[in-house]
């Protein structure tokens, strides 16, 4: 039997794989020769094309601070970052539950902000009948579902539809209140007192008033449903006889002062930023 030397065996096996390697095909001579990749930087190394990761550069799956020349966030790049997107968390009691409307998206300048999107917003009108007697009017409110508390209005539009025959002209609309109860809530809050001062000076005579939530009232969870309620206060001169003479009656203009207080109207706030 033949014996093998395994030193021998040994040295032939390094040689072959050195010639080997010393006849394989060179990947590159400069790093002009390497083939782009998206956020690396081709250098050749010893005939080899290596790939460095590049700095700034969305895809390199390293959340920096800048991405392609943008303040890095999910919104100007999810490739490291992750998608802006999912519901908001409310809690229930004991729960923490999705939220119905408020959820994660890319803002106009690029933010990942939690908010409703315009598509899940919907527009709500309620009519209200004012008659305290002396006149009558009409009260439309107008607000969003859900209605953001950072950024939208109650819109107002009440208008004169007829006069008592003692009412002196015009009706003034002093002030007007907002008041909110959630759903869980036993008291009423005071979210919004604005001054004004419009008259409605005939028939038909209409103002249009723009309420805030001016009282820095947020609720505590994302979103909160409840119940609200306005109150205006407003005042106007009436005609009250105060005697005749020679058979002519005799009137004095007396001021009228009181407030309208509408029924409860269903209200879903939400809290964006």
């Amino acid at each position: 039997m033949v014996k093998i030397n395994r030193s021998l065996l040994f040295f032939f096996l390094i040689a072959a794989i050195v010639v080997i390697s010393g006849c394989a095909k060179a990947e590159c001579k400069t790093s002009s020769d390497c083939l782009s990749r998206q956020c690396t930087i081709p250098t050749c190394e010893e005939k080899k094309c290596v790939y460095g990761s590049q700095p700034n550069c969305c895809g390199n799956r390293i959340n920096e601070s800048i991405e392609d020349g943008k303040p890095g966030n999910q919104c100007t790049c999810p490739a490291d970052y992750g998608k802006c997107e999912g519901k908001g968390k409310v809690k229930a009691g004991a729960r923490t539950e999705d939220a119905a409307y408020v959820r994660y998206y890319c803002s106009a300048d690029n933010r990942c902000v939690l908010g409703v999107e315009k598509n899940d917003i919907i527009p709500q009108n309620f009519l209200d009948s004012i008659n305290p007697g002396t006149f009558q009017a009409s009260s439309v409110i107008k607000y969003n579902k859900p209605f953001d508390v950072a950024k939208d209005n109650f819109e107002f539009r009440i208008a004169l539809d007829n006069t008592g025959k003692e009412t002196v002209l015009p009706i003034r609309l002093a002030k007007i209140k907002l008041l909110f109860s959630g759903e869980s809530a036993r008291i009423e809050q005071l979210i919004a007192d604005q001054d004004m001062d419009y008259a409605l000076n005939g028939v038909g005579d209409s103002v249009k008033i723009n309420v805030p939530l001016n009282l820095n009232y947020r609720p505590k969870e994302a979103e909160e449903a409840g119940s609200l309620r306005y109150l205006v206060d407003y005042t106007h001169k009436k005609q009250v006889l105060i005697g005749k003479v020679n058979g002519t009656n005799i009137f004095s203009n007396e001021t009228v002062r009181a407030a309208f207080t509408a029924p409860i109207k269903p209200v879903f706030f939400v809290r964006s930023g």
